[in-house]
């Protein structure tokens, strides 16, 4: 059971390097639009296209599937072209480079895991890559979609052997694919091959594994129990002796899905050989030492970033953004003091942070808008990206301090006077 035990530890840390990169990216179907941006579709992918992608897995409606296009918008993670005219089947959505140097980074650390379960026993030690090109994306995604296949085809089995009708069937099919039935598997996977977490009795706390699926994809633990009870209806869980809910995998589905695993190992054993390279072909130098891996996250930007501020023909002003967050409102004690009645006494925030800049709307009556569309909260604002707030337009731009019209200490302080709360 050791090849076994072996992806199910890899599918587990995947999940944490996945929860790593994108905390905010649990809902269903969300996996499958960033890959395909990522890795097939680097220039551009049309809705039409992106939609039949998800709804062929999932069997989600047009308007879930542009919710979740929205939720990627709204993180900083994507651009439309036209983004002047309503979405349509052939607007074109183009990942940032924000989404893409996160999916790279997720990757590197993955290639590592990989690496790890891949090589151990089976072939001479090789480095993982530390740089990613389309060839590397194309076989890391081929490990975890041989991960996928064989993950489905065993689920298939065990669906059949119960005698479920066809629709009933793909029915189940959908619900085991999403990611907190997928997980709540994995995790009774993990129970019987003996990783952690561990404890003194048989199965699992159902309150643990509740525990779990709010850590990584913030389902609470009613949703989390029904998730469990479907689980138990379905046969796929067992439920175990004791005063509190505690279960486990069941044997018949415990069967299929240690040959799926088998499958799996053998794969991604093969993608782990052909992935990264012995230390003589790696890039050492004259000292013997390893230069290493690159960054995992893109490393913070040193330079100054400037706000530019523009209202119709008068001349810009150009604000340094500072460590302190910047509130813009048509109050004086804004921090940014921008006079027109369509802008709100307190009507956003802007805050620079490491290689992060955002724009919050602070309920704002007329609206905060980022690329022409409306925002609640806070999303990411990427470099060159306009922000309207009344009759003004927005962006920021790397700079120098000495390129701000505005000095940062008026702009963090509101001039001189107390800067608002927002």
């Amino acid at each position: 059971m050791q090849a076994q035990r072996d992806i199910v530890g890899f599918l587990s840390a995947y999940q944490e390097i996945w929860h790593k990169f994108f905390p905010d990216l649990h809902r269903r179907g969300q996996w499958h639009l960033v890959s395909h941006l990522c890795v097939r579709a680097r220039s551009g992918a049309p809705v039409g296209e992106l939609s039949g992608m998800v709804k062929q897995v999932f069997l989600l409606d047009d308007a879930t599937v542009r919710e979740r296009l929205g939720e990627l918008y709204r993180l900083g993670f994507c651009t439309v072209d036209p983004a002047d005219r309503p979405v349509s089947a052939r607007t074109l959505v183009v990942p940032t480079p924000l989404l893409s140097a996160k999916f790279d980074g997720h990757l590197i650390e993955t290639a590592g895991r990989l690496m790890e379960i891949g090589m151990a026993g089976r072939a001479p030690r090789r480095h993982a890559p530390t740089q990613i090109d389309g060839e590397t994306r194309r076989k890391l995604l081929g490990a975890l979609d041989a991960c996928d296949q064989a993950w489905v085809a065993a689920l298939e089995r065990v669906l059949e052997s119960m005698g479920l009708s066809v629709a009933r069937r793909l029915e189940a099919r959908r619900h085991l694919l999403s990611p907190s039935h997928r997980l709540l598997t994995l995790l009774a996977l993990g129970d019987r091959y003996g990783l952690p977490p561990q404890d003194d009795g048989e199965g699992m706390l159902a309150d643990d594994m509740a525990a779990q699926l709010l850590r990584l994809q913030r389902q609470n633990f009613q949703t989390t129990r029904d998730h469990i009870a479907a689980l138990l209806q379905l046969g796929l869980l067992e439920r175990r002796a004791g005063r509190a809910l505690r279960v486990s995998l069941a044997e018949t589905a415990a069967a299929e899905l240690d040959a799926g695993l088998a499958e799996a190992a053998e794969e991604l054993a093969r993608i782990a050989g052909m992935l990264g390279g012995t230390a003589a072909e790696q890039d050492i130098d004259r000292t013997g030492i390893s230069h290493g891996p690159i960054e995992l996250v893109p490393p913070a930007d040193d330079a100054n970033r400037i706000l530019v501020v523009a209202r119709g023909e008068e001349p810009e002003q150009r604000v340094a953004l500072g460590s302190a967050p910047l509130v813009i409102g048509r109050a004086p004690t804004s921090g940014l003091v921008l006079q027109a009645h369509e802008v709100s006494r307190s009507h956003c925030r802007i805050t620079a942070a490491g290689d992060t800049v955002s724009v919050a709307d602070l309920d704002s009556t007329n609206g905060t808008f980022v690329a022409g569309l409306r925002i609640s909260g806070e999303v990411t604002l990427p470099q060159g990206v306009t922000v309207q707030v009344g009759p003004f337009r927005l962006y920021w731009e790397a700079g120098r301090d000495t390129e701000a019209t505005i000095p940062p200490a008026a702009a963090a302080a509101g001039r001189g006077r107390r800067r608002g709360t927002g």
